[in-house]
């Protein structure tokens, strides 16, 4: 809003200098950050500081950019660009593929009419190497935005201003306004780095499908699992070839003994065969230390409470309801073992099975890598990758198990370099599960849509909204979100104990709710307490 000399606001200080000439959001983007502010339960200004850099941006001369070179060859995703950059009005499309790097040429006919476009990825690492391959087709259009360098980032930021510009960057970029924006790609948009962890907890895919309906430019989403979201969002789904994953075998171990090892004999067998050959293998385990779960030895279902269905360690008393219980409520089994297994311990049985130093973790130059999904940032591919543990990812604590790993499954599928005998091997008790067999089918659509079908009926997000809220400090009420929230249309489930504090799951329809929520929390911050608020959780 410009204010003129002879106007005056009640509360506003005279402006004493101006440090550029370009404003971090405009009247355009306005709309997008109220709907943040309200849906995040955020005030407002919390999510404008997002829309502007870490330093402040100084006043830089910005230059012509050189002419666009025309795009060499064409490939389906290349295709795909053009009809996105020719077509009228703001598009969604969901690209289901492989490769994330056989488009970004075919962004020219997008650059060359001094329109911008806007690419986030998930870690700074990926944003480096995807910028090496862009910048050496677009030059100096191509910003990075990156990384812990503040005085780079602001640099991006500025001359992203310029029409034309190509910005690349992390989750970051995603609050930022570009002038002349046609085009937002986001690559993986279903990973969890591509949501804030810390209130508000943002999340790169909503708010730009929420931009690309205001602001009026498409959005592409790109990878080989679209999320649920994105199907409810009706995006248009393309899928870029046969697979959207290699090749996949699958290791049944449902009549091996109890106590068997983590690796099966086949599976064994395949990495020394690999070895013979000079390939490179990858051993993924998803567990960590701290993860409790176990699971029955004789029909491997995972060790659950009878009562009220939660999950039990080796303790004999379940944690939520006390109930004690000794048998698998699925087949009475008294026998349990733990699922999956430290990456420390399968090093260690992989270098016994295979001789001394030819197993390790990701940064060893070993032939037979052990990593986990930390590991799956870099850039290494593989000849061969084992999943030791499927049904431990597949079986999760939360409604979005399945979906999550699935997605993390398609991920090690594409670390496998083609070529005749190079695949995925699974391991699993439970062959005949739908993420199995999607994962033999090598199309992810069919088995979202279920899991989507599915959502609707149990009224979870996408279909229903979710907000988990966690409260931390002395004296701290656990019935008040009850009090305060009865009749607004939203469920309240808890207070589940946490450390040092509460945890409460609010969920139904909650536009209403959110008003009233705000002050809740609003309260409670003025008392001291520390709150968290976790809108569309990850976890329960």
């Amino acid at each position: 809003m410009e204010i003129g000399p002879d106007q005056e606001r009640e509360g506003l200080k005279p402006i004493q200098s101006v440090s550029g000439d370009h404003p971090v959001f405009g009247p355009s983007m306005l709309p997008s950050l109220e709907w943040a502010a309200h849906h995040y339960l955020a005030p407002l200004s919390v999510i404008l500081d997002r829309t502007a850099p870490p330093n402040l941006p100084k006043r830089i001369e910005l230059l012509d950019f050189e002419p666009v070179p025309e795009p060499g060859g064409e490939d389906e995703l290349a295709s795909l660009s053009r009809l996105i950059a020719n077509g009228a009005g703001p598009t969604l499309t969901a690209v289901v593929t492989r490769s994330h790097t056989g488009w970004p040429a075919a962004l020219a006919p997008i650059l060359s009419r001094d329109m911008s476009v806007m690419i986030v990825v998930a870690t700074a690492a990926e944003a480096e190497r995807l910028h090496a391959v862009i910048s050496s087709t677009f030059g100096s259009r191509a910003l990075l935005s990156a990384g812990g360098n503040d005085g780079a980032i602001t640099t991006a930021w500025t001359e992203s201003r310029r029409p034309g510009s190509l910005l690349l960057g992390t989750p970051r970029i995603a609050s930022w306004e570009m002038p002349g924006l046609a085009l937002a790609v986001v690559l993986e948009e279903g990973r969890r780095a591509m949501k804030d962890r810390q209130t508000p907890t943002l999340h790169v895919r909503d708010l730009l499908l929420e931009r690309s309906r205001l602001e009026g430019f498409s959005l592409c989403l790109l990878g080989p699992t679209p999320s649920v979201e994105v199907l409810a969002a009706r995006a248009d789904v393309v899928r870029s070839g046969p697979r959207a994953w290699s090749l996949v075998e699958v290791v049944d171990r449902r009549q091996e003994p109890p106590g068997s090892g983590h690796l099966a004999e086949p599976t064994i067998a395949a990495i020394r065969g690999g070895l013979a050959n000079g390939w490179r293998t990858l051993v993924f385990t998803h567990r960590r230390l701290g993860d409790e779960s176990m699971r029955c030895t004789t029909c491997r279902a995972v060790r659950a409470c009878p009562r009220c269905g939660s999950r039990m360690s080796r303790e004999p008393r379940c944690r939520r309801c006390g109930l004690e219980s000794q048998k698998c409520r699925t087949c009475g089994g008294i026998q349990f073992e733990a699922m999956g297994t430290v990456p420390e311990r399968l090093v260690a049985s992989l270098s016994q099975s295979l001789g001394s130093g030819k197993a390790g973790g990701v940064d060893e130059e070993t032939p037979v890598s052990v990593g986990t999904e930390r590991d799956l940032a870099g850039s290494d591919r593989y000849d061969l990758v084992v999943v030791a543990d499927t049904d431990g990812l597949t079986l999760g604590h939360n409604y979005r198990a399945e979906e999550e790993a699935l997605r993390i499954l398609a991920r090690l599928g594409n670390r496998v370099e083609p070529g005749h005998g190079r695949r995925l091997i699974l391991q699993t008790s439970m062959p005949d599960s739908p993420v199995v067999a999607t994962m033999k089918r090598g199309d992810p659509i069919p088995y979202l849509e279920s899991i989507l079908a599915k959502r609707f009926k149990d009224r979870l997000p996408p279909a229903g909204e979710m907000i988990a809220i966690e409260l931390r400090g002395e004296d701290a009420p656990p019935e008040e979100p009850h009090r305060e929230l009865v009749g607004a249309g939203g469920t309240v489930l808890g207070p589940a104990t946490i450390e040092d504090g509460h945890r409460w799951l609010v969920q139904g329809d909650l536009d209403e709710v959110r008003p009233r929520l705000r002050q809740v929390v609003a309260r409670w911050r003025e008392r001291g307490w520390t709150v968290r608020v976790d809108v569309d959780p990850i976890d329960l």
